[in-house]
């Protein structure tokens, strides 16, 4: 048996538990949703490997859904350190879902700045918020938010942040629809050294690399058909073609 199934089978003795607290007092999705969400990519991984790719575009657009009320219903600033996920809507190939999911901002609250304010100050949330830009084609959003990356967030990277330089330079060769550039830069993400630093699942890290298989869909939506030699970002998801049918499989998320 694969190792990703043993994550998978752990996951599921637990979501019975997680979904009757759920359902018992909705405030207990804040501290279960992350659980949740990671059961959805495991999920997700899983029907890549099976080369079902309709499945993984449900689960990742199940496991959007779940950020999606996290900021929305907490205010929770996910959107400061969780670049991966927000690639997820992408992913999934729902446009009502990267429309809206484009437009999710967390509010301040008590001393803490919110989005915005962190966004302008070259803050982390830059990161999500510029694949936001791209969600929504808003190309004075990214090429404000570029000379913001390159005036005030690059110079302040610390030794162990370096290889954000290539999301920035991705993001530019984007903006071009530079495709020679854009491949080159995510042969980068996967190599095994950048590769193992921004996937830190050693099982799913096997089958996928995050976010570069999220650029390369990302880039596709742009009409820039990127090639990428890497079976860790498995080309035949990476065409947009929306399903038929999304199932919301949770009821607190359908209410």
């Amino acid at each position: 048996m694969l190792k990703i199934d043993k994550i998978i089978n752990e996951d599921f003795s637990f979501r019975e538990i997680i979904l009757n607290r759920i359902n018992e007092d909705f405030n207990n999705l804040k501290s279960y949703s992350l659980e949740l969400r990671f059961m959805e990519f495991t999920l997700a991984v899983r029907s890549i490997i099976d080369f079902d790719f309709n499945q993984a575009k449900q689960h990742f657009y199940t496991a959007s859904l779940l950020d999606k009320l996290r900021i929305e219903k907490f205010n929770s600033s996910m959107l400061d350190y969780e670049l991966s996920a927000a690639m997820y809507p992408i992913l999934s190939d729902n446009e009502d879902l990267i429309k809206n999911y484009s437009k999710l901002s967390y509010n301040p609250w008590g001393k803490m700045p919110g989005m915005e304010e962190n966004v302008m100050n070259g803050k982390d949330a830059i990161w999500c918020n510029t694949i936001q830009f791209f969600m929504a084609n808003d190309i004075k959003g990214i090429e404000r938010n570029l000379n913001i990356i390159e005036i005030k967030t690059l110079p302040k990277l610390t030794k162990n942040q370096q290889e954000l330089e290539i999301d920035y330079l991705f993001y530019a060769a984007l903006l071009c629809k530079d495709k020679s550039k854009c491949e080159e830069l995510l042969e980068q993400l996967v190599s095994p050294k950048i590769h193992k630093k921004r996937n830190g699942n050693t099982v799913l890290a096997q089958y996928v690399s995050q976010p570069a298989l999220g650029y390369a869909k990302l880039a596709w939506r742009l009409g820039v058909e990127v090639e990428v030699n890497s079976p860790l970002i498995p080309k035949e998801i990476l065409p947009i073609e929306p399903l038929d049918n999304y199932e919301i499989p949770y009821d607190f998320l359908r209410n």
